[in-house]
């Protein structure tokens, strides 16, 4: 006879819902329990390469993604100037290399085709339940929630994003104390805007480079354009970030035209100019957690819960969807009436932990290069030192795309996963 085993899904943002719809077809009754008390506006854009596009396909998504958004046609950096860096047609051969493309999508929109295949599945999904502390024994889990709520499952995977509380809590049963994520001193303003007609020529991921300012700018709908800015600021004051409102809108514009004004291309001032909502926010850091870090006995983390990475590289999300198929792929399938049902059962008992340890050393190493990739982009895109070091940078990157096979090389690492990489 077999048993439902109940799994606590922390965060409904993209990892929780993948999870979810991966856990329910292998027979398990996931959870999901997300501390926003409504799934509104959420960000503004992702940029979904073949590997994380891969894994949206196995729960149905990615055709629905397709049809929204405009396939990439190619890559193109400059500077603020207009003076070529490079230009590669390389995305053209996506499709045919890894079966899907590499494109742009607002987050609202997948956030809500997500919440809509839970709904589908008939998942539980539980809003405005806020984790604050766990329990756990050797065969199950127990998350207390605000307002006294509590709820006990087999085991608990932590998707709640760079400020997890499943992670604080983890780290705390060890002693540690986690404080806020570093502010890397740059922030980035994000908006939606129609397409200008001069780049609706090609469907093109656009990097321009200016002194103490960088832009990148890539196709989500064939009309309309998602941007980012991002520029060192300070401190940092998050009592100032996030959606701005109409008022604070006009004053950012302000702030960001007069970094971009005297640009030889004048799309960006356009981009800016026809936003009709502007989000800003702090881009942070995070010190890299040892992959016994990742889990508990009862507990595992995914995506920015366990690897949290800046956006420079634009594969946070792809990360957090492999972590998805690595660690569904890694769990029993508990198929009613299955002759080795009970023996898949008990790998659920004391010895979950070393599916959760396999699971963390084979995906950490991947990660933490990705991560440690997109603080050292990050550092390279914004240089405020001068336009002595602005010149060298445009070199470094101007070089960084002459070596074609080097170029090919690099994407084909990142966009090859996740499946190659099942331990057999």
């Amino acid at each position: 006879m077999s048993t439902r085993v109940a799994v606590l899904i922390i965060g409904c943002g993209i990892a929780g819902p993948v999870l979810a719809n991966f856990l329910k077809r292998k027979g398990y009754d996931p959870i999901v329990f997300e501390k926003v008390s409504k799934l509104g506006d959420a960000g503004a854009s992702l940029m979904l390469m073949p590997n994380g596009l891969k894994v949206l396909n196995l729960v149905g998504v990615a055709d629905q993604v397709e049809e929204a958004s405009t396939p990439l046609e190619g890559f193109l950096d400059q500077t603020s100037t207009g003076e070529l860096l490079g230009l590669s047609d390389l995305p053209r051969s996506f499709r045919s290399k890894y079966g899907l493309p590499a494109m742009g999508v607002k987050r609202t929109d997948l956030n809500s085709k997500l919440k809509d295949m839970l709904a589908e599945l008939k998942v539980d999904v539980r809003e405005g339940w806020e984790l604050e502390a766990i329990e756990e024994t050797d065969r199950s889990v127990t998350a207390h929630f605000n307002e006294g709520r509590s709820v006990t499952g087999s085991f608990l995977i932590g998707c709640d994003g760079i400020k997890a509380a499943s992670r604080k809590i983890l780290l705390m049963k060890e002693g540690l104390s986690e404080g806020k994520p570093l502010f890397t001193g740059l922030t980035q303003t994000a908006g939606l805007s129609p397409t200008p007609e001069p780049l609706k020529d090609k469907a093109c991921l656009r990097n321009w480079y200016g002194e103490g300012v960088h832009m990148i700018a890539y196709p989500v709908s064939p009309e309309i354009t998602s941007w980012a800015l991002t520029l060192p600021e300070g401190e940092g004051n998050e009592a100032d970030w996030g959606l701005c409102s109409p008022k604070e809108m006009a004053a950012r514009k302000e702030t960001l035209l007069a970094k971009v004004s005297f640009w030889t291309d004048k799309s960006v001032i356009e981009l800016i100019q026809g936003a009709s909502r502007i989000i800003k926010f702090g881009i942070f850091d995070r010190e890299e957690m040892r992959p016994d870090q990742w889990h508990s006995r009862r507990c595992v983390l995914v995506g920015d819960a366990a690897h949290p990475t800046s956006p420079h590289l634009g594969q946070g999300a792809n990360q957090a969807l492999e972590d998805c198929f690595h660690l569904s792929h890694s769990l029993p399938h508990l198929a009613p009436g299955k002759n080795t049902y009970q023996e898949d059962f008990d790998k659920l008992g004391p010895h979950l932990v070393d599916i959760f340890q396999a699971f963390a050393y084979l995906r950490q190493p991947r990660t933490s290069a990705l991560v440690k990739g997109a603080r050292a982009q990050g550092q390279t895109r914004v240089v405020t030192t001068g336009p002595e070091d602005c010149r060298k940078r445009n070199d470094k990157v101007a070089t960084g795309w002459k070596d074609v096979e080097t170029v090919a090389a690099k994407f084909d690492a990142l966009c090859r996963g996740p499946f190659q990489d099942v331990p057999s």
